[in-house]
């Protein structure tokens, strides 16, 4: 009887070492993965904040401020005292337009 329940002590001590030890090892994963989540939520956000800089940036160089200062000093353009007049085409008249212009340059 002794053998037996001996045999038996050690398999219930070796069961438990393994789901102890896989136990440790799934904890330890989870924890490697809580790290790798954070690292990639810190890139994710470093990203994104490179893009509203660059949004931010791209919304200086359109301001129209800037525009029209660049017209005026750099290529002499002038604003219109009045606002010009609107021209309505309908899409016949361009596709002629647009036929007769390859007609001349084919």
């Amino acid at each position: 009887m002794k053998i037996g329940s001996l045999k038996n002590f050690i398999i219930i001590v070796f069961i438990t070492a393994c789901l102890l030890f896989i136990h440790v090892a799934t904890v330890s994963e989870i924890k490697n993965m809580k790290k790798e989540k954070i690292n990639k939520i810190e890139q994710l956000n470093e990203k994104l904040n490179r893009i509203e800089m660059k949004i931010v940036e791209r919304q200086k160089l359109m301001a129209e401020d800037r525009i029209v200062s660049i017209a005026k000093d750099s290529l002499g353009l002038v604003l219109p005292a009045e606002n010009l007049e609107t021209i309505r085409v309908s899409k016949e008249q361009i596709k002629r337009i647009e036929k007769l212009v390859k007609e001349k340059y084919d």
